[in-house]
Order: structure tokens, then C-alpha cells, then sequence
């Protein structure tokens, strides 16, 4: 992904329902409700991740993600679908490389670097 000086690198996305994901929220996270993006860093892969070990590819987790959620969001926020999908792949690749959203600080940081890469990424998309 563009600005992140990785190579080499694979990664699972499964897209749900929010039903779905909030059963993974629940179960992982202990949060009783839907959200619309849940990342796995590899060493919480819910995955086998041992095609990636034997590619020499760098694993670095799951990602899982609310197709519900991304149809109703673009309709609050004026995106498309697809633009609202695309920023849940950011935000879980951002999580698994270590960024976190955990703090005011943290979720500045990691809200900056993914609009900085969702800008370089729009106008690519169809």
C-alpha cells in the first residue's frame, strides 16, 4: 500500500454481513454490537496463515469487513460504496501494521495516514 514501505506482504479480507461481524466482535472482542471493520494482526489470525509462511510473503493478518455497514455509511457520509469499502481496507491494513485507535492521539495519527493513502487511492477508483 502506497506510503508504507512494505513489500512482499499478504493478508486475508472477508467481507459479512454486520450479523456476522458482530458474532466476530462479540467472540474476540466482547463488544455486543456490529462495527464495520475488525482487523487480526497475523499472531490473532482466525486463519491459517501457513501459505503465506511457505511463499516467503510476510503474513500480516485477517481482515473482516461489513458490507451492511459500508452501504448504509456511504449513504450518511455521500460516498460510494465502493469508496466507503476502500476506506475499511485502509483502516485494517492500518491496524495490522500496529496502528491503533485507542486514544484521541492514536486515532489522529491513524485517521491522517488513512486519508493521506484514501487520497492517493480515490482517484483510481471506478
Amino acid at each position: 500500500m502506497a506510503g508504507l514501505k512494505k513489500k512482499n506482504c499478504e493478508l486475508n479480507i472477508s467481507f459479512m454481513s454486520s450479523q456476522r461481524i458482530r458474532v466476530y466482535n462479540r467472540k474476540y472482542f466482547k463488544k455486543d454490537k456490529a462495527t464495520d471493520v475488525i482487523a487480526f494482526p497475523a499472531g490473532e489470525s482466525i486463519v491459517s496463515n501457513h501459505e503465506a509462511r511457505s511463499t516467503k510473503h510476510e503474513f500480516l493478518g485477517d481482515i473482516a469487513i461489513s458490507t451492511d455497514r459500508a452501504k448504509h455509511n456511504a449513504k450518511i457520509y455521500g460516498t460510494s460504496f465502493l469508496e466507503e469499502t476502500v476506506l475499511y481496507v485502509i483502516h485494517g491494513v492500518l491496524h495490522l501494521l500496529g496502528y491503533e485507535d485507542t486514544s484521541l492521539e492514536k486515532r489522529d495519527l491513524m485517521k491522517a495516514k488513512e486519508n493521506e493513502i484514501f487520497q492517493r487511492v480515490k482517484k483510481n477508483l471506478r
